[in-house]
């Protein structure tokens, strides 16, 4: 029956490069985190380490449904890991479902294998829609696909290969940000589930406003040695910025995870930080009209000056007298014929 199918053509008119309408959405949010400088010790024998911040507005995507509800973006697998997500919503959650199964609860697990897992089960599940997608309509499975290729025609089998390699999906994004005990760690997984480690460049975002949050803390030149209190104003900063984008919601939540435990940011530092940054806000467009201002007072003097003087030397008349020696127009210059010979205004 398979074999049938195979060679019926109208299983291979579709486009090779042809992918399902849903990708055309784009994902909306941001997450961010932040690795920064803890002192685990006493003031008087410091004990640095990396602990990290991590940031997220609450906007969700679920399908062709986007909303913000007061719900938080971040799963809280261990008592010192969390994984933030932007993109589809439902795979997401069958996603962090199977992670968290596969570990149950292990406190050891190190951050990079639950970025392993967590990009492994996404792959999983996206693997399973492309054969749900691609050989369910065929009575097939990849089992029997892999088991019938020898009765199935090389066309149909090129064909459907390609299609499920090149199935990328709904867009997903996520970052684990946690401890293994001594130091906190940033990885990004993508939407083929690849994962990144990102330590060293200190940082990461995902997300439609990903870009804008990144690029504010390029602009500021931020760096993982860093202490508490800059690490806190840059992210909430970042955050801030990436509201530009659209589809960013405007709650925020922030979260500190600690070589043993995550704890969510104080109520008072929170509020704290959000009237700091409306009064940094409010001065920083303050200055840039007053830089405006001063600007404008300059040129307008400087300009009419330039004008007076212009006038009183004759440049004012350089472009007319510049153009007095240009070439006559084309239509009046002496031109040839087709067999060389020069015509004049009468041909």
């Amino acid at each position: 029956m398979c074999a049938n199918y195979s060679r019926n053509p109208k299983w291979l008119h579709r486009d090779r490069n042809e992918r399902p309408e849903f990708r055309e959405r784009v994902p909306v949010t941001v997450c961010v985190a932040t690795l920064f400088r803890w002192n685990y010790g006493p003031s008087d024998k410091p004990e640095y380490r990396f602990a990290a911040l991590v940031a997220s507005d609450r906007m969700i995507t679920a399908g062709d449904v986007q909303y913000e509800p007061q719900q938080l973006k971040v799963a809280f697998i261990t008592k010192r890991a969390v994984i933030l997500i932007a993109g589809d919503y439902s795979l997401h959650s069958e996603a962090i479902l199977g992670t968290s199964k596969q570990i149950q609860g292990q406190l050891d697990i190190t951050p990079h294998n639950l970025a392993l897992i967590c990009g492994r089960a996404i792959q999983s599940i996206k693997h399973r829609q492309a054969e749900d997608l691609y050989l369910a309509a065929l009575g097939m499975n990849a089992d029997t696909f892999l088991a019938q290729q020898r009765d199935l025609s090389a066309d149909f089998v090129d064909r459907i290969t390609n299609q499920i390699q090149g199935y990328q999906g709904p867009d997903v994004e996520a970052l684990v940000v946690g401890s293994d005990g001594e130091n906190a760690h940033i990885y990004a997984v993508d939407t083929k589930g690849i994962v990144s480690y990102l330590n060293d460049v200190g940082f990461a975002a995902i997300g439609i406003g990903a870009w804008h949050a990144k690029s504010r803390l390029m602009q500021a030149g931020y760096i993982n040695s860093v202490t508490f209190a800059p690490a806190l104003a840059a992210i909430f900063a970042a955050k801030k910025n990436a509201e530009v984008a659209p589809g960013v919601g405007t709650a925020t939540d922030i979260h500190v995870i600690l070589k043993d435990h995550t704890e969510r940011l104080s109520d008072p530092i929170a509020g704290k930080l959000e009237e700091l940054y409306k009064t940094y806000d409010q001065d920083r467009r303050t200055l840039e009209t007053s830089v405006v201002s001063q600007l404008q007072n300059f040129i307008t003097p400087t300009t009419e000056a330039g004008q007076q003087n212009a006038q009183g030397s004759g440049i004012a008349g350089t472009n007319t007298q510049a153009n007095e020696g240009t070439n006559p127009p084309a239509a009046e210059a002496p031109r040839k014929d087709e067999g060389g010979e020069t015509q004049g205004e009468d041909g």
